[in-house]
């Protein structure tokens, strides 16, 4: 596989001003990215003295797979001290959106980049947001038919989506079979094909809940890394996290004034708002078989979905006897990862990096420190037939890859249409505009006849347009292969108006270049990068 990479021009500055330690930014981190020496004082930084416990944790919600070498190794790093690099996503269907293995290849980078610098160890973690309850964001996922060159949405369906985390949740098997088989029946059958769906019919038949098939899938692919994974709803990972927890709760107040004051201070220092919430207590309890967030109001604790209220003892009792019932939202998740691990570097996704700057007091509050926070690497699969019709048109990738491909298309088939008939279409146009100036001026007092005057030129404009465009549809039909290479190229580097990772699925480029096509033998080495990377092949 061949590695480059290009810088596009980004239509949100905000990476780019981390790349420059811009000095507004730099007040709602605790740490510069692009600081050696701060790089340096967090590997340097005293432990929490949760590690050897935590690795055990994990060495025991990954028991249920065939641990590599190199996997048990991190875990006896871990539990001896080594810091970690650590990212997480939510669990999507079939591995859900291509840049979550492109998060972990960041996150694997990144600790052996600073294993190497550093001369100690570095583990990477990838953290399942379990405990998340949005199942609409994880149920489908895409896939790109070569053959219709057309995007086609892959679904889990159900008549009774999970309301609680989705750790709970256990799904039909019949269901994932069924969104597995629709989504190989829109790829081309290659020599790989088969290896994949065992790999994943084995999966499925071995794992019941819905995280626990999506951790498999990821250690399936990155174990040879020595990638651990825990589920941020593990039971014994919420047994550790009974004193934060207990923290929250009693310091509810002090936890969202310091959020809500970051948060006005990031608005007022031009940032966009990026966490939207109402609640005062940052929390969620399952109750009723719902995941329900918490609020604080004349004394007691209520719930979004409940008449039942609890008082700051009853809360602080229940977490006691089944802390499983709690989980963080979006303000109280990064405190608690950072709480748990001993963390030099936070790998997080575009929007998901612009949280944090929210939350740099609500740190400060429960005196957890901040880890580096740091954008995954985003990741292009440039296919030798996407090149040849590149080439074929003169297009520049990276232009297709950032803004797609319509103003080429429309290029193309203007080129193809007679300039006389559009010039004198818009001619038509440009004279029709002018005759209704005149009249305007004609019927300038009288009100009805300007409304008159006023959808008459609307109708002569609109027909216009409609026959200028009609022209030049039939003028696509007329070249309607190169048209299919245009879409071919729209779904393959622009898809759905963004980035290929944010569309495609993972089995995808797994089934056209091989099951070990992310392992440490097959993909090439990366080095992290701002600029995008494009794989060719």
């Amino acid at each position: 596989m061949d590695c480059k990479t290009v810088k596009l021009d980004e239509k949100d500055q905000f990476i780019n001003r981390i790349k420059q330690s811009d000095a507004t930014l730099m007040n709602f981190y605790q740490f510069d990215a692009m600081s050696q020496a701060h790089y340096e004082q967090k590997i340097n930084s005293p432990n929490n003295g949760r590690e050897s416990t935590l690795a055990h944790v994990i060495e025991d919600y990954m028991s249920d797979l065939a641990l590599t070498d190199k996997q048990h190794e991190s875990l006896k790093q871990l539990s001896e001290g080594a810091k970690v690099v650590i990212g997480g996503q939510q669990a999507g269907l079939l591995g859900g959106p291509l840049y979550t293995f492109h998060k972990i290849l960041s996150i694997i980078q990144l600790s052996q980049s600073l294993r190497q610098q550093f001369e100690t160890e570095v583990v990477p973690v990838f953290w399942i947001a379990g405990e998340d309850h949005d199942f609409d964001e994880v149920n489908h996922t895409y896939t790109y038919n070569g053959k219709d060159a057309a995007l086609h949405k892959v679904k889990y369906h159900t008549l009774e989506p999970p309301e609680s985390n989705v750790s709970r949740f256990i799904p039909d098997k019949s269901e994932l079979r069924a969104a597995l088989h629709d989504m190989f029946k829109q790829l081309d059958e290659t020599s790989h094909t088969k290896d994949i769906l065992d790999m994943y019919q084995r999966i499925i038949d071995t794992y019941d809940s819905w995280t626990d098939i999506f951790k498999a899938l990821i250690h399936e692919v990155f174990k040879d890394y020595g990638l651990l994974v825990i589920d941020a709803h593990d039971r014994q990972l919420r047994d550790l996290e009974v004193p934060m927890l207990k923290t929250m709760i009693q310091s509810h107040d002090q936890i969202d004034r310091a959020f809500r004051d970051n948060q006005k201070d990031t608005m007022d220092s031009g940032l966009t708002q990026m966490i939207q919430t109402d609640t005062n207590v940052h929390l969620f309890l399952h109750e009723e078989d719902r995941r329900q967030l918490l609020h604080f109001e004349d004394g007691h604790f209520t719930m979004t979905k409940s008449d039942k209220t609890y008082t700051t003892q009853e809360l602080l009792e229940l977490v006691e006897v089944d802390p499983q019932r709690f989980s963080n939202n979006v303000v109280t998740r990064p405190i608690m990862e950072e709480w748990l691990f001993n963390t030099v570097a936070f790998v997080g996704g575009p929007s998901e990096i612009k949280y944090w700057a929210e939350l740099r007091r609500v740190f400060e509050t429960l005196e957890v420190p901040m880890p580096i926070v740091l954008p995954r690497m985003r990741i292009t699969y440039q296919y030798p037939r996407t090149n040849k019709l590149l080439n074929m048109y003169d297009l520049d990738e990276k232009e297709v890859i950032n803004q797609g491909i319509a103003s080429y298309k429309q290029r193309f088939v203007r080129a193809q249409a007679s300039d006389t008939f559009i010039q004198s279409v818009e001619q038509l146009k440009d004279e029709q505009a002018k005759v209704y100036d005149t009249l305007s001026q004609e019927v300038a007092n009288n009100n009805d006849n300007q409304v008159l005057l006023e959808k008459n030129n609307q109708i002569h404009q609109a027909q216009y347009d409609y026959l200028l465009n009609r022209y030049l549809l039939n003028i696509e039909r007329e070249n309607d292969v190169s048209m299919k290479h245009f879409n071919e190229l729209d779904h393959t580097l622009h898809p759905m108006g963004g980035l290929q990772e944010r569309i495609w699925n993972p089995l995808q480029v797994m089934n056209d270049f091989g099951k070990n096509m992310f392992n440490p033998s097959t993909f090439p080495p990366l080095s992290y990068t701002f600029d995008q990377i494009i794989i060719e092949p």
